[in-house]
């Protein structure tokens, strides 16, 4: 059971969504919602030069400080009807370190799909991947586009590894929401397919209540990652469940490239590592 929910805020039209992505899940699973701004430094980009760069700090300053009243006037609007309850904390320094701390008392942790540190120079890669790395906590990635929903059909990636069986178990309060919750079997090339399990974890959620559909997609090809997301594309789900797989396929989920499942999905990802 989620009783804990962390929600990152930024002033962003993106991030009241993900608010009301957060409220919605808070309500149905009757969890605590804490909403959480962190302001980082102004982080002046190198192009500048020297005698302008504290003027070019000031003025980042004074943006980065509306920015965080943004945000809390954001939680505070979206949460005072449903969840009068909810928390709202604040703190300044490095995005990250100020998410992890928190994120180690949450049952889940809910972020932008491309929400930065700062400069893309000095921080090129979202600050899901830091936080996913780091936190110990399931994650969920929620894309700009994403509009909250009442029913949630999930598409789970299944490939029997560790990483899978920690995502599939943390994102089990949520599973047992799901209108329908769909297998998508990733089975390694060099695998044995007739002695591959796919039929255990349909047994296994069933003895949890949740909808699984009997049918269970197989993916097998040396390039089942872009299979797999093509799937996933035309696919009719709301969520899609699946581990941070480490080295070397931590590159490939986090690298930042255009082929990233994480960071190119247009639904949102639960992810756990």
């Amino acid at each position: 059971m989620y009783r804990d929910l962390l929600v990152h805020v930024d002033g962003s039209e993106a991030g009241r969504r993900r608010v009301q992505i957060a409220v919605n899940l808070a309500t149905r699973t009757g969890a605590q919602l804490t909403g959480l701004h962190v302001t980082p430094p102004a982080d002046v980009p190198r192009r500048y030069k020297p005698s302008r760069v504290a003027g070019v700090a000031a003025k980042m300053a004074v943006g980065l400080a509306s920015d965080a009243r943004a945000a809390e006037m954001i939680f505070r609007e979206e949460t005072i009807t449903d969840l009068p309850d909810a928390h709202w904390l604040e703190a300044e320094g490095h995005v990250v370190q100020g998410i992890d701390d928190k994120a180690r008392y949450a049952d889940l942790i809910i972020l932008g799909q491309y929400e930065c540190e700062g400069e893309p120079e000095t921080h090129p890669l979202p600050i899901a991947h830091s936080i996913v790395v780091k936190c110990g906590r399931p994650v969920l990635v929620v894309p700009s586009i994403v509009q909250p929903r009442e029913r949630l059909r999930i598409a789970i990636a299944w490939d029997g590894s560790r990483e899978a069986v920690r995502a599939t178990h943390d994102a089990l309060p949520l599973l047992r929401m799901a209108e329908s919750v769909q297998i998508v079997t990733i089975i390694p090339p060099s695998a044995d397919h007739d002695h591959f399990d796919t039929t255990s974890l349909p047994v296994h959620l069933a003895k949890h209540e949740i909808n699984v559909r009997p049918e269970i997609i197989k993916v097998s090809t040396a390039k089942k990652h872009e299979l797999f997301q093509k799937l996933i594309a035309q696919g009719d789900y709301d969520l899609l469940v699946m581990g941070a797989h480490s080295h070397p396929l931590l590159d490939y989920f986090f690298g930042g490239a255009t082929k990233s499942i994480l960071f190119s999905s247009q639904i949102p990802v639960f992810v756990s590592l």
